[in-house]
């Protein structure tokens, strides 16, 4: 039997990176490079990961230096960012990559609409699909006036805040906004954490909690594969990842994401967010240039992303597995739900996360084979521990040196 292909799986802190991980090995009998920001991170400690380095996160200076050691070293044929700011760093530089390693990105301009939440908007409603009433411009001006108390009466109460572009890093940079007292306590801390500084404000879209979500795979614009789901509850609680969610099938959220990413000619995976009207009515959230956050949900009842962009790239369809694509299913995020109750231990009860993640018939994202690298706590609760160490994974041969800061 021919070798399985040997691919980068970046962004090894995310619990994501583990279920990409198992799912390339599983079905492509996939060489898995595992990067991490240390030894502790999570994806060079899985079962899954034949060979494990260490290289800076995507916002330190070093960190395509630090790469693209790792590309000569291990030579994989395809690099596979599962964040959003290794995908943009990746975009920087795609025309420089070896011959040798494959990458599939969107287009630079295509990245940068998607990236753009106001361009977006702008894209949606050229396409006839519903967004927020934006605000932004008048908060702007209001701002630029000295924020005098009253001027917030213009503004229809509650609304949603949210940085303009991407972010990142696990920065919260949306919020919902109740209180005209607390807005500007808020704006200022999204503008804080906005990479541009700019913050949209749009009108709060109220119809239900539930967040809809469509994952695609797209190659020059045709849909390869999608998939629907619905985010029951999620951290935050408006806006957030999902703790609990479910397949549904939907076709009005289907068409318009379909329709956002052929207008782009997107390649690679994304993922499209709406919310409903009380009315019933889809309204555009955003688009996610990445892999999201509850992508388990989809991997686990036949929907592969991964395994289809890697096969694609590589021209190994042939070598997929013929997997069913199930239509119902539910998924639960235990680890994502505790951590959040363990910094919001004011604010929430734990007998209530307890039981919206503990769901009798509904499973957890959790691969239980692999519990050392899924037990292994965030990176932020990891500060300050060394860096800078390779180790192996599964096959035991410590091949590689670690690639980080000097």
């Amino acid at each position: 039997m021919l070798p399985g292909p040997r691919v980068l799986v970046l962004d090894g802190d995310y619990p994501t990176s583990l279920t990409i991980a198992g799912e390339l090995s599983a079905d492509l009998e996939a060489t898995i490079v595992g990067a991490g920001t240390s030894r502790y991170s999570r994806l060079p400690r899985s079962r899954y990961c034949d060979v494990a380095v260490t290289i800076p996160p995507p916002d330190d200076p070093d960190y395509l230096d630090a790469l693209w050691a790792v590309l000569e070293a291990t030579r994989p044929q395809l690099v596979l960012p599962v964040g959003y700011e290794s995908a943009a760093a990746l975009e920087s530089v795609r025309d420089e990559l070896p011959d040798s390693t494959a990458v599939c990105l969107p287009d630079p301009d295509a990245f940068e609409t998607a990236a753009d939440k106001a361009a977006t908007m702008a894209m949606a409603e050229r396409l006839g699909i519903d967004v927020p009433t934006d605000y932004s411009s008048l908060v702007e001006t209001l701002d630029a006036e000295g924020r005098e108390r009253g001027a917030l009466e213009a503004l229809e109460f509650p609304l949603f805040c949210k940085a303009r572009r991407e972010a990142g890093g696990g920065h919260e940079t949306t919020a919902r906004v109740v209180d005209p007292a607390r807005f500007w306590e808020v704006y200022d801390r999204l503008q804080s954490a906005s990479p541009t500084g700019e913050v949209l404000v749009q009108e709060s879209i109220d119809g239900s909690s539930v967040t809809y979500g469509c994952g695609l795979f797209c190659r020059n614009g045709e849909i390869e594969l999608r998939m629907a789901h619905e985010e029951l509850r999620s951290v935050p609680r408006r806006g957030g990842s999902g703790t609990h969610l479910r397949l549904r099938r939907d076709p009005a959220l289907e068409a318009a994401a379909s329709d956002l990413l052929r207008e782009l000619e997107w390649d690679g995976v994304a993922l499209v967010e709406c919310k409903r009207r009380a009315s019933g009515e889809l309204v555009l959230m955003e688009i996610n240039p990445k892999f999201w956050a509850s992508y388990a949900l989809a991997s686990a009842h036949g929907y592969r992303f991964a395994s289809r962009l890697v096969a694609t790239t590589l021209g190994l369809e042939d070598r997929l597995p013929d997997r069913p694509l199930e239509t119902t299913g539910e998924m639960t995020f235990p680890l994502r739900e505790l951590y959040y109750y363990a910094r919001n231990r004011e604010a929430e009860r734990l007998l209530e996360c307890v039981r919206a993640v503990a769901r009798p018939g509904v499973p957890w994202n959790v691969d239980r084979s692999d519990l050392r690298a899924w037990l292994t706590p965030p990176a932020a609760l990891l500060e300050g521990l060394p860096t800078g160490i390779a180790e192996a994974g599964r096959s035991g041969d410590s091949e590689v040196v670690a690639f980080t800061r000097r």
